[in-house]
């Protein structure tokens, strides 16, 4: 029997994916500067070169590893709310929490909070920053904007606003919980979601 072989493109994307895996790791071991492409590539399993073949810069490999594990995440939860039987804001408040519970949840918060970390010093990473919350925040007015357009009432304040005021809520909690889980639990989400945004809903 002939063995099946990869393509050239899949061996790329096979060593791509290890590299993003790898370097989720590391981010989180040892921080963003502690993060060299030489034990990123060490720890995937490969040379500094077959990084660089696929990664111009750690800040572009930390750019792609936050759209495809965070922004993916918080995307698909907007789509899910866009969907006829949208949650209520209870039920919003209670998926975000459960992120935050989940292992990995709490692993990409503190992948987020490396990339917090450096954007006061470096603009590379406030520009990824800003272009998370800015897509997060269209995706979210959009869904808010629909729901009053179906309803036939206008929103109290512009979507966008709205948009902000939820990801002011989730960073926020997500943070208090972080480091002092006593006295912010996860089951504020549902509360707080109900209470401040649940009287606004179309």
């Amino acid at each position: 029997m002939a063995s099946s072989r990869l393509t050239r493109a899949e061996k790329q994307a096979r060593t791509r994916r290890a590299l993003l895996d790898a370097a989720a790791e590391v981010f989180v071991e040892r921080g963003f500067l502690g993060a060299s492409v030489e034990l990123i590539a060490e720890r995937a399993g490969f040379t500094r070169g077959a990084f660089y073949s696929n990664f111009a810069t750690r800040e572009e490999l930390f750019a792609e590893l936050l759209q495809e594990r965070v922004y993916s995440v918080y995307a698909e939860m907007v789509e899910r709310s866009a969907a006829p039987d949208a949650p209520s804001f209870r039920e919003v408040g209670e998926q975000l929490a459960a992120i935050q519970s989940d292992p990995d949840g709490s692993w990409l918060f503190r992948l987020w909070l490396e990339l917090l970390a450096h954007s006061s010093r470096d603009e590379r990473f406030r520009t990824i920053a800003a272009g998370f919350w800015s897509a997060n925040r269209e995706l979210t007015a959009a869904r808010i904007l629909r729901g009053f357009e179906a309803a036939g009432t206008a929103p109290p304040v512009p979507p966008r606003t709205l948009a902000s005021a939820m990801i002011a809520l989730d960073l926020g909690l997500a943070l208090q919980h972080f480091v002092d889980p006593e006295a912010v639990p996860l089951t504020d989400y549902p509360t707080l979601y109900e209470l401040l945004f649940e009287p606004h809903r179309p």
